[in-house]
């Protein structure tokens, strides 16, 4: 029997998204939009795996291996197993539902495929055997919601799947994408402050709206020993996002504005009426870049404000803004490293703090 079709095989990665991330609730067809990227990206950055939105092997596997631990999954293979027969009189008697992967699951598995797929039975079960598990039973897995159907063929073209290219992760640009607003909060002490928020985009064909998460640590100049700032949706903002002309590139990918981050921000707040602020962010720039600036100039000095000259070429994006906000009454400039992500920043956060002060922690 031949294998899974691209757009089954992205029916599968979705299923196993759906079941293993919370809030995932992805439809089940073969088409590999934005949403789906996001997802895939949480999964792969959950996972510590590298972050390319793309199934390649070690994602592949890590969605096999987190399958295994999803019990209402497991359960339904081991039912599934049941229906078709391998999983009868395996080790002398049928294998339990119970939702446990063990010894005599994985043996059924391997049975199944040695009997169904023509291949060298190595007990995973991925698109290709959970394919033939719906085939042969008629079920739906968890996180499925369509049940699959024998093809029919027709004489010239097949009508029952629909081939998806291969496209590359949705582009960002001026025409078909705009920056909606952002919001956040600063924290700042005379000398080090924390900087966590959002920023909106908005795709204008299909009115996508993404959001990415960012988390900075700050160094900068404030004479107040502990203000804080804050602004949300409701107030106004104005911005956009560039990609950096630098590298001749016209459009950016998700891969080139999430990741680690250089901020500039200017803050003033009279504690009376709303306050201002101005930010822009060199986006895309290399871990050991980042961490080299944190160990010399979050330990050093205010020269943390002269360095993007330095930066420029190593960015791959810029985001500029600016917008009302509201806090105490401060005035401050500040330079902050940070991660930009589609998930929670807050870890990478964790590694830059290391560089202050154990006062200041």
């Amino acid at each position: 029997m031949a294998g899974p079709s691209k757009s089954e095989y992205i029916r599968w990665v979705k299923g196993s998204l759906n079941r293993l991330l919370s809030g995932c609730s992805l439809a089940d067809d073969g088409t590999a939009l934005l949403e789906y990227r996001s997802w895939l990206i949480t999964f792969q950055m959950k996972n510590k795996l590298t972050v390319n939105a793309k199934v390649d092997r070690p994602t592949q596997d890590a969605l096999i291996r987190a399958n295994r631990k999803h019990a209402g999954y497991v359960r339904w293979i081991q039912n599934a197993l049941l229906i078709s027969g391998e999983g009868l009189k395996v080790g002398g008697k049928n294998i339990l539902a119970d939702g446990s992967w063990g010894p005599h699951t994985e043996q059924a598995v391997k049975a199944f495929q040695a009997k169904h797929e023509k291949v060298k039975a190595d007990g995973w079960v991925g698109a290709n055997t959970e394919r033939l598990l719906m085939l042969r039973t008629a079920t739906v897995p968890p996180g499925r919601t369509k049940v699959l159907r024998e093809p029919k063929w027709d004489p010239v073209t097949p009508i029952w799947d629909t081939p998806v290219p291969d496209d590359p992760i949705p582009e960002l640009t001026g025409v078909s994408y705009r920056f909606e607003t952002s919001e956040g909060i600063n924290v700042s002490a005379s000398m080090y402050g924390l900087s966590t928020g959002l920023i909106h985009l908005e795709e204008m064909s299909k009115r996508t709206k993404i959001r990415l998460s960012y988390g900075a640590l700050a160094f900068g100049a404030s004479p107040i020993p502990a203000a804080i700032d804050l602004s949300t949706q409701e107030m106004d903002c104005i911005g956009g996002i560039y990609p950096n002309p630098i590298h001749g590139k016209e459009v950016l990918t998700l891969n080139d504005i999430t990741g680690w981050c250089f901020i500039h921000q200017g803050v003033f707040v009279s504690g009376v009426r709303p306050g201002g602020y101005v930010t822009y962010m060199l986006l895309s720039m290399g871990e050991g870049l980042v961490m080299s600036i944190g160990a010399t100039l979050l330990t050093g000095g205010i020269g943390m404000l002269a360095i993007p000259p330095l930066m420029v070429r190593s960015c791959r994006a810029v985001v500029v803004m600016a917008g009302f906000n509201s806090g105490s009454s401060n005035i401050a400039a500040s330079a902050a490293l940070g991660y930009l992500s589609l998930g929670d920043a807050k870890a990478k956060v964790e590694l830059l703090r290391r560089f202050l002060p154990e006062k200041d922690i």
